[in-house]
């Protein structure tokens, strides 16, 4: 055998070694729903009007089942095997219909990759009410 054949047979034996890594480490949902609450937490409720802000992580940590519930019904994911794409739509309007209008907040547009056991968050838009 050729040096050649040897070092190609050991490279395409590592690609398709790393496929497989990306394939058992392609998040689910139930972990997408895990980061994005984290991400409501520390970032969503900077986002929040002044006067409710402090209180923000606190009712999102006590309302976590309900929260995670409705950001994965705002949520679409599309899965490749090797990653997933996920688009979010998430406003306080759709969370909570009656809410009074000078209460509403701005919704936002996140897409996010979930990759080898993590997700990255690649675009996020704020949209107008």
């Amino acid at each position: 055998m050729k040096t050649s054949q040897i070092v190609l047979g050991v490279l395409g034996l590592g690609v398709v070694g790393f496929a497989g890594l990306m394939v058992l480490t392609n998040p689910d949902e139930a972990a997408f729903g895990e980061f994005a609450l984290e991400q409501v937490k520390t970032q969503g409720c900077k986002e929040a009007p002044q006067f409710i802000r402090s209180q923000c992580p606190r009712f999102v940590q006590e309302n976590q089942a309900q929260v995670k519930r409705l950001i994965l019904q705002s949520t679409a994911r599309q899965n490749y095997g090797l990653f997933s794409l996920y688009s979010t739509t998430l406003s306080t309007r759709s969370i909570i219909p009656d809410l009074p209008i000078f209460l509403d907040l701005p919704a936002f547009q996140l897409e996010t990759v979930g990759l080898m056991g993590k997700f990255y968050i690649y675009q996020a838009e704020k949209q107008p009410r």
